[in-house]
């Protein structure tokens, strides 16, 4: 009886004995469990973090080279992105449009560099302050362009007619302009030889009697300046450039002659066919301006009902070459004819 007992006790202690360690068992199994579940919420949000990481850096690299007026090198950085988000990709879009209106306007291409400038102006892809910032810059550096290619035109105009005064008032106003661009420097370069130029000859006309046949600026000198250099005007006036700046009285025969060739309303209708363009019937044409090269008629017509002008009528003023037939519209913003 009594080894029955003991026996039965030591069985009996031994399945209590046996519970802790099931407990022990369950909690160490719990806890793995638990861990590798946190360590693949780790992993999953250590790369997204890292990818997010290279994007923000990506980013951040492609402004400070904006800023440094890198484009070339931002789009690069950009396109060596391994993840190519949202952001990434407007602010690519925005400098493609941004190089073609920076590369048209150092080339002094206005007429170009109009629709990419317009296509620039009006993109709102992208919200990028750096971007934003280089965009108004080189905005403003296109309108001072365009305001020296009008002054530096009408100065090289007017001296083909030997409008020596105008010709230096418009040299002025050039030489005015803050050259935030370097086409606007080499304009001014060339500019100030043709204000040489003009120097020279009202010297010599002080110091002799003044020979009609004088020459004020070789045709030689005003092509390789207009013609000949990557930031020439841009405009369609540029058989002005090749005529020889005559004296006044030689300047009148010239026009003169050419007048008598053709009546008023044979040039009339040789600019219309030329010009390409379709004028109303009651449109009213003059001849405002004649030289060697080109005649300059305004074309006066009645406003849209729909406009608000309280004139009631539009004028547009052109300079056509008869002998290119090329036809040229001032622009009514920078007075320049393109």
């Amino acid at each position: 009886m009594g080894d029955d007992k003991k026996e039965g006790f030591a069985v009996d202690h031994a399945y209590r004995a046996s519970w802790p360690l099931i407990v022990i068992v369950l909690l160490g199994l719990l806890t793995l469990s638990g861990c590798a579940k946190n360590t693949g919420g780790v992993t999953a949000s250590s790369a997204t973090t890292a990818t997010n990481n290279s994007t923000t850096a990506v980013i951040t690299k492609a402004d400070q080279q904006i800023s440094q007026q890198k484009i070339a090198a931002a789009r690069k950085t950009l396109a060596r992105a391994s993840e190519s988000n949202a952001a990434v990709k407007t602010l690519a879009t925005g400098l493609k449009y941004y190089q073609e209106a920076e590369e048209a306007l150092e080339n002094n291409q206005l007429s170009l560099a109009k629709g990419y400038f317009d296509t620039l102006s009006s993109y709102d892809g992208t919200t990028d302050a750096s971007f934003i910032a280089a965009r108004k810059n080189l905005i403003k550096q296109y309108q001072a362009v365009k305001l020296a290619n009008g002054y530096y035109n009408a100065a090289r105009d007017e001296l083909s007619i030997h409008d020596l005064a105008t010709a230096k008032a418009n040299i002025d106003k050039l030489d005015s302009v803050q050259a935030t661009h370097p086409v606007i420097k080499e304009l001014q370069k060339k500019a100030l030889a043709m204000k040489q130029a003009i120097m020279n000859y009202e010297a010599s006309q002080s110091t002799s009697s003044g020979s009609d046949s004088s020459t004020v600026v070789s045709s030689s000198t005003v092509t390789s300046s207009s013609d000949n250099s990557a930031t020439s005007s841009s405009t369609d006036s540029t058989s002005a450039d090749t005529s020889t700046m005559t004296s006044s009285s030689n300047s009148s025969t010239s026009a003169s002659s050419s007048s008598s060739e053709l009546t008023t309303s044979a040039i009339i209708k040789q600019f219309q066919d030329a010009s390409g363009v379709t004028f109303a019937t009651d449109t009213e044409f003059n001849i405002t301006k004649e030289t060697s090269t080109y005649y300059q008629i305004t074309a006066i017509y009645a406003a849209d009902a729909a406009s608000s002008s309280a004139s009631k009528t539009v004028t547009d003023t052109y300079r056509y070459y008869p002998d290119s037939g090329n036809v040229t519209k001032e622009n009514s913003a920078t007075g320049s004819f393109e």
